[in-house]
């Protein structure tokens, strides 16, 4: 059963990851903006800092979430992340270059990657089977509100202060992320027989749906970089190329949730499966745009899909870990998923240099479709009922 009133626990992440949200969208849009404007760098660098910066994060995901794990508390995690983090930012606004800005910027998303298996473990941990989906769908709910919050303050911050003050601004967000952790999230100690360090083999399970859920993340990683390029040139200025981003994330607040409580009920491999569509909608959409009014529906179809598969995939492994291993499974997904991620700018910026924003999109929709059906051969009904025949005996002979 979806409960009908959330848990102060949920409301107290949903509010974390309001005020988070502020700063995560910012960075994809307005970095390589900053580093260009400010710290004075070429944009393939400051694209390849972008993408190198979520890397090295997603590498330690499956080790904190461990430690996450262990220590059977997720709050801490939270609490060191932002906490490390916050130097780190603060002094991208005094650094003399970009090479410096940009290490710092490395430095502060992995402070941040300590408390992100304990984030999404924490949501499984106050929810049942069954309505985790209600769960995940509140968090991207209410992300996607925050990231609809910050443009609109970035946008108009960036606008008055110009780029410069882009950074004081993430600062006095993080005093509120925080404040929230320290003072409003509970500090729950997870109830849960002794976690078990799983090999590699043991994991098998997570890292082959990790696999092929994610590799439509090379495609949608690079959509996500460059649809502001797009858009611009289209003939979109600053402000409309936020507009676009906006009507997105909009999108995603209001559609997370029910489809969230959809998964629920209907699982969450058809939620996938049905986002990744979406996804594939949108990149045609993108691909056949000829001004940048029209990009708005296709990035509020790319966001609907993101809702569906995102929540998806987060239920699925929050399903399949153990108890008290949740933190170590859903930092494994992540680093998958990451990864795979954070290479689509670099493959995206190779499609555009060979065969334009066409060649983009070209690429996106073949990872998309590579992923569709290799989801189906491993949980679709056409796999499944193909592993049953070969593992039926065959019938003797009358």
């Amino acid at each position: 059963m979806v409960p009908d009133v959330a848990s102060r626990e949920l409301l107290s992440l949903s509010l974390y990851a309001l005020l988070a949200s502020n700063r995560g969208g910012l960075f994809i849009v307005f970095l390589p903006l900053y580093l260009v404007e400010v710290k004075g760098a070429s944009l393939p660098v400051a694209l390849a800092i972008l993408s190198l910066a979520y890397v090295p994060a997603s590498l330690i995901g499956p080790w904190v979430g461990r430690l996450s794990d262990r220590a059977r508390r997720r709050r801490p995690f939270l609490l060191a992340g932002e906490a490390a983090a916050f130097p780190l930012f603060l002094a991208i606004v005094f650094a003399p270059g970009y090479v410096l800005a940009g290490g710092l910027f490395v430095a502060a998303e992995l402070a941040l990657a300590i408390g992100g298996p304990a984030f999404t473990a924490y949501v499984a941990d106050v929810t049942r089977t069954g309505e985790r989906g209600y769960g995940y769908g509140l968090l991207n709910a209410t992300s996607s509100a925050g990231g609809v919050v910050g443009f609109l303050l970035a946008g108009y911050v960036t606008f008055v202060f110009g780029l410069a003050a882009l950074f004081p601004f993430v600062v006095a967000v993080m005093v509120g992320t925080l404040s929230v952790v320290f003072f409003v999230v509970p500090d729950v100690r997870i109830v849960a027989p002794p976690h078990v360090r799983r090999s590699l083999r043991e994991m098998k399970p997570v890292i082959t749906f990790s696999f092929a859920v994610s590799i439509r993340a090379i495609g949608s990683g690079a959509v996500a970089t460059f649809y502001g390029y797009l858009a611009a040139t289209l003939g979109a200025n600053d402000l409309e190329v936020g507009v676009v981003a906006v009507a997105g994330l909009l999108t995603g607040a209001l559609v997370s949730l029910p489809l969230g409580r959809w998964i629920d009920r209907r699982g969450e491999i058809r939620g996938i499966w049905y986002g990744t569509l979406l996804s594939l909608a949108s990149f045609g959409i993108f691909m056949t745009s000829s001004t940048w009014e029209q990009t708005i529906p296709a990035q509020a179809v790319r966001n609907a899909g993101l809702a569906l598969v995102g929540t998806g995939m987060q239920t699925w492994v929050a399903r399949l870990a153990p108890p008290g291993e949740r933190a170590e499974y859903l930092g494994m997904f992540a680093l998958i998923n990451s990864s795979l991620w954070s290479v689509g700018p670099l493959v995206g910026a190779v499609a555009i240099a060979l065969a334009g924003y066409t060649g983009l999109f070209v690429m996106a929709i073949a990872t998309t479709a590579v992923s569709l059906v290799v989801m189906e051969i491993l949980y679709g009904e056409v796999g499944i009922r193909a592993r049953l025949q070969r593992a039926s005996p065959p019938l003797a002979p009358a």
